[in-house]
């Protein structure tokens, strides 16, 4: 059903539907705030703001996506840290994709729960 979400991944923060439904909230302002700032980074030429982006990503996308993307963003973050940026950015790049699809699949999950709800 979901190509990268995995809501029950969700259920070690959240204890109830209403306690999911906020942490998905939470989860979708951020991405999407976060999205906008990375493309921002990729055509920055200092990489610190990418490194940060990055490393807030991985503290969060681990909460509700599936493994395969989860691993994705941890190696990312490592790479940012070690490798030449634009190797970083051709990766970002990459990634980007999976990420906004994320965002389209919490967002729809989300409107799901709470029409079940109504």
């Amino acid at each position: 059903m979901y190509s990268y979400l995995d809501p029950s991944r969700a259920q070690d923060f959240a204890m109830d539907l209403e306690q999911m439904l906020n942490l998905a909230e939470t989860f979708e302002t951020s991405l999407t705030q976060d999205l906008k700032a990375l493309d921002e980074a990729l055509v920055n030429p200092d990489p610190d703001p990418m490194r940060r982006l990055l490393h807030a990503l991985k503290g969060y996308v681990t909460f509700l996506s599936k493994d395969e993307l989860s691993s994705k963003v941890i190696q990312l973050e490592a790479m940012s840290r070690q490798s030449p940026v634009d190797e970083v950015r051709s990766t970002v790049q990459s990634v980007l994709p999976a990420l906004q699809t994320l965002l389209a699949e919490v967002t729809r999950w989300k409107s799901t729960e709470l029409q079940k709800q109504a």
